[in-house]
């Protein structure tokens, strides 16, 4: 099993913009392997506290390539593999909303968290930060530059495993019950072929559908909330959202504004893909 220390920075509060991600990868007891790549979000916003925290700005990134490009160096090691991540839930939603967003599909693989890992083998420790931990092993890096951080999270991997006496971190994500599994997800657009919304778009002279992905929005207290773009009954596309009256399934004022093109409470999202989505919905409109 390929085994692979990950971490993400981002641009901004939307977990599909990543601007950064740092490889590790760990064979037979230590890391081989490492990888680090810049990467252009596909929409150009970098909020002021994320740059606070990993001092990357806009034109650091003008001229890197975006998420597709960089997935293609890693997506066949990571079929099958274990990703190792401090605060995993975080780096692998940003994997799996990141993937979605471009269309791409997302390989089979299984995951285990750092932090977990830490509280469970050293309760001792006053915090089980990154940076905590890292002092506690003598592991000197820069602290949130992804690929740093990628080599040492892989370090407090392996010692759980020497703190767990197994052969490897596959047998102690095992072992622990810590291990995670994510199953895959098939590249697809958003509607059937031949659904009701494609044929709509195919009457107005569109032939292709906007690929699915997620607008942060703000609500009228500040609280942000996630906006998908998902396919309904027959192949009609929806608009869901995570705020109390889109979880009753009530076609909240979130997205009736998005359907109408209003960007005023958007945190977050593609600038093109909601003209796209403007449009998919007037179409199924008069379809």
């Amino acid at each position: 099993m390929t085994v692979i220390a990950i971490d993400f920075e981002t641009a901004n509060a939307s977990r599909a913009s990543p601007c950064a991600i740092g490889l590790a990868f760990i064979e037979g007891g230590a890391v081989t392997r490492r990888a680090y790549h810049l990467i252009r979000p596909r929409e150009l916003r970098f909020d002021a506290g994320n740059i606070r925290v990993h001092g990357i700005r806009p034109d650091d990134v003008r001229d890197a390539p975006e998420f597709p490009d960089v997935f293609e160096t890693f997506a066949s090691d990571l079929d099958g593999a274990l990703l190792v991540a401090h605060n995993a839930s975080f780096d692998v939603a940003v994997l799996a909303q990141t993937l979605a967003l471009y269309g791409l599909a997302r390989p089979a693989h299984a995951s285990i968290c750092t932090v977990q890992l830490s509280r469970r083998f050293w309760p001792d420790s006053p915090d089980h930060k990154l940076s905590t931990m890292a002092r506690r092993f003598g592991v000197r890096f820069r602290h949130h530059h992804a690929g740093e951080d990628a080599l040492a999270c892989a370090a407090i991997a392996l010692e759980g495993v020497r703190a767990a006496e197994v052969d490897d971190v596959a047998d102690l994500a095992r072992s622990t019950g810590l291990r995670r599994s994510h199953a895959p997800q098939v590249a697809s657009p958003v509607g059937k072929a031949g659904g009701i919304a494609e044929r709509a778009l195919l009457a107005r002279g569109r032939s292709e559908l906007p690929p699915a992905g997620r607008f942060v929005v703000r609500g009228s207290t500040g609280t942000p909330y996630d906006v998908d773009l998902v396919t309904g009954r027959e192949g009609r596309p929806s608009l869901r959202c995570s705020c109390p009256a889109g979880r009753f399934q009530t076609l909240c004022r979130h997205v009736k504004g998005l359907m109408k093109g209003d960007r005023r409470n958007v945190i977050s999202g593609d600038e093109a893909q909601l003209k796209q989505v403007v449009a998919l919905f007037a179409a199924v409109a008069v379809s």
